[in-house]
């Protein structure tokens, strides 16, 4: 009884010792010493203040071995900074990090609160399932673990005080009001807006501990100035580190994101801010035309599974919109219904490794259903061939088509003095997309996959001035955007006079 008191004891004092920024285990042993620990008691008590004997203790891995630190992980996890910052490339174990911390957190830090906050629930989910699954296959958490509930957020309360908060932003912020925790741990931080940012940092405890992670966007934002900051802990980990790093998934990595200057390699692979980006879209414009109770169907279509197109489809105008590709690409379908001034997301095919004959009947079988008005489609690669089969089915298909050149010109009405008005039709597009978001005339169900994207899409400005999209994980807003143009083309056909008329250039 008296061993097990004088641990509790040790533990308490845990946070109390003056350690620094990094775990000095000689120091520590040296406090342990004075405090009248003998040789075995301090040896036991490194498990717990050793957060890599910690993890080989109480944490394995997927073949149920003591997990095993990595050696360049090794100092992030040792830290002891009241402000650390990761500026990292993806899969180098910063969920892992983030899994130990707040499982040795649990045990070592009583009567305190930590946050785990993201964005959006595509980003926190997957964290807070994997953190509660160690808890319920450990039994040595299972039995500190005294309440758990997941309804908005995660909440997660121990026998020893501890407790354990997982939330979204939300809209601005807002579900992050009212906290008031000892340690916020911030995943993927590159994506949290202006507005979440300014709520957390008013729900930290004034002695308390941020910790950031995140992947650079090329965004000059919160995150970017953070990891410029004198006083903060600062960790890069580009991708290469990763042991399981090859140089043949490199390669890959490299083609796919279009060469390794490329903002994507920068930003995902090396971890580098590389040159100065834009945020295309405003997230909180976006989020606040996120109808919750919105009906709305989400449909996730393989090779070999069959498709059953609604059968229950409510009269009214309805639009279209495909990003269409095949093999690594997916392709994504959006479905838009007009109403009044509002232009309403009602369903969305996200498609994999689905052949162009099975998108094509997939495509069919919606207008059956829907009798589109207009469908549009990114004419690159997959979608020019898919176009122009549609269009071959007859007339109806040929006027409802259109297959839009992201680098092509779209001619307007001309300007009052008579010269013609041209737009590039991807800039077109995108701009008819902020314009709806930023007068609330367009309504998004809650989708993670959409918000995600958005959240992320990016530009830079080339040496001519022109705008040069980012390219990478955006099917579902090139899908969004080929909706959106044409309804605007459709709706301007009938008020635009014959004499006049729209044409698209770039589209054979």
């Amino acid at each position: 009884m008296k061993s097990r008191r004088k641990t509790a004891t040790a533990k308490n004092n845990y946070r109390s010792m003056k350690l620094g920024t990094t775990f000095n285990e000689e120091k520590v042993t040296r406090q342990l010493i004075e405090r009248g620990y003998g040789k075995e008691a301090i040896e036991s008590l490194m498990h717990w203040y050793c957060r890599d004997r910690f993890a080989a203790s109480f944490i394995t891995d997927k073949n149920e071995q003591p997990w095993q630190v990595r050696e360049y992980q090794m100092k992030s996890l040792l830290s002891r900074a009241p402000r650390k910052v990761h500026r990292d490339g993806r899969d180098v174990g910063k969920t892992t990090e983030i899994e130990i911390i707040s499982a040795w957190a649990a045990l070592m830090c009583p009567n305190s609160e930590m946050l785990i906050a993201t964005q959006c629930e595509n980003h926190l989910f997957p964290l807070m399932n994997r953190i509660v699954r160690r808890f319920n296959a450990s039994p040595r958490f299972k039995t500190a673990v005294v309440e758990m509930k997941r309804s908005t957020s995660w909440f997660l309360r121990f026998s020893n005080g501890f407790v354990l908060w997982g939330r979204i932003a939300g809209p601005r912020g807002m579900n992050f009001q009212g906290m008031h925790v000892d340690w916020q741990i911030v995943d993927e931080a590159q994506e949290m807006t202006e507005t979440a940012w300014a709520e957390l940092y008013q729900s930290l405890n004034g002695d308390g501990c941020r910790w950031v992670y995140g992947v650079p966007n090329g965004l000059r934002n919160t995150f970017y100035r953070m990891t410029e900051m004198k006083d903060v802990d600062l960790h890069e980990w580009p991708s290469t580190k990763n042991p399981e790093f090859t140089q043949k998934k490199d390669d890959e990595l490299a083609l796919l994101y279009g060469g390794r200057k490329s903002p994507g390699y920068i930003h995902r692979v090396l971890g580098l801010h590389g040159e100065p980006a834009h945020s295309v879209f405003r997230l909180d414009d976006y989020l606040s035309c996120v109808d919750e109770s919105l009906e709305f169907r989400d449909v996730h279509v393989e090779e070999e599974d069959d498709f059953e197109p609604p059968s229950d489809v409510a009269s009214g105008n309805y639009y279209m919109g495909c990003d269409l590709g095949y093999a690594r690409d997916p392709s994504e379908l959006v479905v838009y219904r007009l109403e009044g001034p509002h232009i309403i997301n009602v369903m969305r095919v996200h498609m994999e490794g689905v052949n162009y004959a099975k998108q094509q009947d997939i495509i069919v079988q919606l207008d059956n259903a829907y009798n589109f008005r207009s469908i549009g489609i990114d004419c690159g690669n997959s979608g020019r061939a898919l176009a122009h089969n549609l269009m071959v089915l007859g007339h109806t298909w040929c006027q409802k088509i259109k297959g839009f050149e992201f680098g092509g010109v779209v001619e307007l009405e001309p300007f009052p003095d008579g010269s013609p008005q041209k737009r590039r039709v991807k800039r077109l597009m995108t701009d008819l997309l902020v314009q709806r978001m930023s007068e609330g005339t367009i309504i998004y169900p809650r989708l993670g996959d959409r918000e995600v994207q958005y959240a992320s899409h990016t530009y830079t400005v080339g040496a001519n001035g022109g705008i040069v999209y980012d390219k990478g994980n955006d099917h579902i807003i090139d899908a969004d955007r080929c909706a959106i143009l044409a309804h605007y083309l459709d709706t301007r056909e009938i008020w635009t006079p014959p004499s006049v008329g729209v044409r698209l250039e770039g589209f054979d």
